[in-house]
Parts: structure tokens; C-alpha cells; sequence
């Protein structure tokens, strides 16, 4: 019989310590959905504050977009104080790092630091499309993601309804594009 090897971070500890016999399936799907929906509210308040703030129109030309690089210590002060951020919180995506529910700050900001390079291609178009697609086979094939694999970060999708799934992808597909239609129609941002 051929015994199978089991990396460390595809083990699942539940919260009482006990080790789980079959991790849950990944879901890419749960996990865009729910980055998304951070990435609407996020950028909605950016919007909102850049309104504010500044009166006169400005245009950011920058081939790297700025908002992504502003989110990754939102996530990371998320993850670390709270243990999820709102869309993972909204879709029921749990993220552990072996016993501990809450990541500490430094491997929270590494982990969200990873995602903006190797998962969305630092939000440059066409390389990030690229970015997604090789996360995304990867996440099938392996169960995992590179980002997660690092620190040995363990991610689960506990069981979510069809009406809180459809909502959570409105609103994340909805407030991205709300986004970009105020920013490109008011040339803030």
C-alpha cells in the first residue's frame, strides 16, 4: 500500500486541538468573492475620503494601483485584531495558522503582502489576470495557495446560503465597478 505524504500545512486543527481527517475543499471561487468584496468597501471609503479631501480633480497615472498597495496593512491589521476581514467574515472563510484563530501582525502583513504580488500581479492589468489564473489552478490542484503554503496558513469555507452568497457577490462585483466608474468619471484617483 502506498502511504501518502502530508505537508504541515495541509493539516486542520479544529478548535479544540483535534486533528481533522479530511480538509475541506478549497474554494477559489469563495476566496475571489470575498477579496472582492473587501477590495468594494475599501475602495468605496477611499473614494469617499478622497472626495472629501481633495477638491480639485487629480488623475493617478500609475501603472501599479494605488489602492491595493494601501489595503495590505488594512488586511493585516484585520486579520491580526479580528482573525478575518469583512468579506472572509461575509462568505464564512475561516484562517488559521495551526492552533492559533488570529494571525499575528507580522505574518498577517507577509501573507497580505503575497497576495498583492503573486495573486494579483500587484494589480497591474494583464499580469494580474495571469496572477489569478496560476493562483487559481494551483488552489485546485494543491488545495493551497503559495501564499499560504509560506507560513503554513490553513484556509476553510465553513457552509454558506445561496441567498448570502448571491448578496456578498453583488455587492462585491457591484461596489468594485462603483468604484471605478466614480474614480474614471471624476478623475479622483
Amino acid at each position: 500500500m502506498k502511504e501518502k505524504v502530508i505537508d504541515p500545512s495541509e493539516i486542520l486543527i479544529d478548535s479544540e486541538g483535534t486533528i481533522r481527517d479530511k480538509p475541506e475543499i478549497a474554494n477559489p471561487w469563495i476566496r475571489f468573492l470575498g477579496r472582492l468584496f473587501d477590495y468594494a468597501w475599501f475602495f468605496l471609503a477611499l473614494y469617499a475620503i478622497k472626495s472629501l479631501l481633495i477638491h480639485k480633480p487629480m488623475k493617478y497615472e500609475g501603472l501599479i494601483p494605488l489602492e491595493y498597495v494601501l489595503w495590505i496593512p488594512v488586511e493585516a491589521f484585520f486579520l491580526w485584531a479580528l482573525g478575518t476581514t469583512p468579506g472572509k467574515w461575509w462568505f464564512r472563510t475561516e484562517i488559521r495558522q495551526g492552533r492559533l484563530t488570529r494571525l499575528d501582525y507580522v505574518t498577517a502583513l507577509r501573507r497580505a503582502f503575497r497576495v498583492w504580488t503573486r495573486g494579483i500581479g500587484l494589480g497591474i492589468p494583464f499580469v494580474n489576470a495571469l496572477c489569478m489564473l496560476v493562483a487559481y489552478h494551483r488552489l485546485k490542484a494543491l488545495k493551497i495557495t503559495s501564499w499560504d503554503r509560506d507560513d503554513h496558513i490553513q484556509v476553510t469555507h465553513l457552509p454558506i446560503s445561496r441567498f448570502r452568497l448571491g448578496l456578498g457577490a453583488f455587492i462585491a462585483i457591484g461596489g468594485v465597478l462603483a468604484y471605478y466608474l466614480l474614480s474614471s468619471n471624476s478623475k479622483i484617483g
